[in-house]
């Protein structure tokens, strides 16, 4: 009988422990919304960081080994407070822009714990020497001038400003008048309402990512802009079998009366329209070889400096793309803006490799394989985008070596996006880690060097 108490006590004492911590991390839930989000905010990013957090921890218990053994590279921020930083970790983070300023400007907003821990944290940490006081909050600059902060004795706001905007009212509104984003606005309820662990909100779009054992999932809805339409049939197409990246977008073009500009080139998009089919397909498979000319200087025999070209062979990847259209009309458009000259591309519209361009019974091709013929393969889809890659192919061609050890984690990558009933497009997606068992954010951001 004594045991029975015992356990029947010991149970009783843990669910109130396991209310107690849920009441808590509701309130810390309730409170990481208050006074933080801008009234204006138009874009926003919601990271919850309990909820990652918990998730995380849950793995640890199935897979205590692989924490225990690692390191992380940064401070834990399982603590509300991080000691010497002044700053207190919020249940949730709001990343976000503000109508009124570029859509490079990003505006962040956190509560501080101590005043002058803070000051001094972001004085090493980002650099900061240059203090202005102003009415009731006290502005900080880095030596770029590209991230600001403002604080006051409670709360600071972070701004990373690129174009080194004037964010002076913004800091106004939101430490000195409290002009918030109002419980009335349809995004207040969005973003109460994501429960992913990063969640992308806009008026209209939504894009969700969560962080489980061995894959991240992606999901979301997205309203294309008022300038894209989808065409009644959807197209896919291949070329080569060892591709690393494929894409396949079916999408066309409103845009009427518009002259489009890159490097001295126009063109016009009705011209386009014309003969653009709704179909674009892209591929990155195995390297090619291509011969470029180097320029170098030498001294003549009157000691002049005289240009020298020097013929190289190069290798670079195998890149091709289709664009389903009228090809023989699309080609002789862009060969009379000079966008194509002599069956190439023209290297000032896009110098970083030589693609040769063909007209073909299905539209535009062009590709860096300038020897050999590269034939397509049309495939069935159902989808408005179809993105796949395949990691380890994209390792073994090693095109960006400096990713190498983020990509050898990675398997693939596969998103999809299908038209929905309400004409939304709705996004899907998955990227698969070949350690199924870890979750997918803690292998990235824990030491995991065996």
């Amino acid at each position: 009988m004594r045991i029975k108490k015992i356990i029947k006590r010991a149970a009783i004492s843990i669910s109130v422990l396991l209310l107690i911590f849920k009441g808590f991390l509701m309130y810390r839930d309730y409170v990481s919304y208050h006074d933080v989000i801008h009234k204006n905010a138009d874009h926003i990013v919601k990271v919850r960081v309990d909820g990652i957090l918990q998730t995380i921890a849950l793995n640890a218990v199935v897979n205590p080994s692989f924490y225990l053994k690692k390191e992380t590279k940064k401070d834990s921020v399982t603590e509300e407070k991080d000691n010497g930083k002044g700053v207190s970790i919020p249940a949730n983070i709001f990343l976000y822009t503000i109508k009124e300023y570029s859509k490079k400007t990003l505006f962040t907003s956190l509560k501080i714990s101590d005043t002058l821990d803070f000051k001094n944290y972001i004085e090493s940490k980002f650099h900061i020497t240059a203090f202005e006081v102003k009415s009731r909050f006290t502005v900080g600059l880095n030596k770029d001038e590209k991230i600001q902060i403002a604080f006051n004795d409670k709360q600071c706001v972070v701004v990373y400003n690129p174009n080194k905007e004037d964010v002076n009212q913004v800091f106004v509104d939101l430490l000195n008048d409290g002009k918030t984003l109002d419980s009335s606005d349809p995004k207040w309820s969005a973003i109460k309402g994501a429960n992913s662990h990063i969640n992308y909100l806009t008026k209209n779009n939504t894009i969700d990512l969560d962080f489980e054992s061995g894959q991240v999932v992606v999901n979301g809805n997205v309203v294309l802009p008022v300038f894209l339409d989808v065409p009644k049939t959807f197209k896919g197409t291949r070329f080569s079998k060892d591709a690393s990246i494929t894409l396949d977008l079916n999408v066309l073009s409103t845009l009427k009366y518009i002259s489009l500009n890159h490097n001295n080139f126009t063109i016009d998009t009705d011209s386009l329209n014309a003969y653009y089919k709704g179909h674009l397909a892209l591929e990155v498979a195995k390297s090619t070889m291509q011969i470029d000319s180097i320029i170098s200087y030498e001294y003549n025999d009157d000691f002049e400096k005289v240009e020298t070209l020097t013929a190289v062979e190069k290798e670079v990847p195998e890149i091709n793309v289709q664009v389903t259209s009228d090809g023989s009309k699309l080609y002789k458009y862009l060969e009379n803006k000079a966008i194509i000259s002599n069956g190439r591309l023209n290297k000032e519209v896009f110098p970083l490799y030589q693609l040769k361009v063909d007209s073909t019974e299905n539209g535009l091709f062009a590709s860096t394989n300038l020897k050999a013929d590269v034939t397509a393969e049309d495939l069935e889809n159902v989808n408005v985008l179809a993105l796949n890659i395949d990691f380890k192919k994209l390792q073994e061609q090693n095109y960006v070596p400096m990713l190498n050890t983020y990509l050898e984690k990675l398997l693939t990558l596969e998103v999809n996006g299908t038209r929905s009933l309400d004409e939304t497009i709705a996004i899907d997606g998955l990227v698969q880690l070949k350690n199924k068992e870890i979750n997918a954010l803690a292998q990235f951001f824990i030491n995991a060097k065996e």
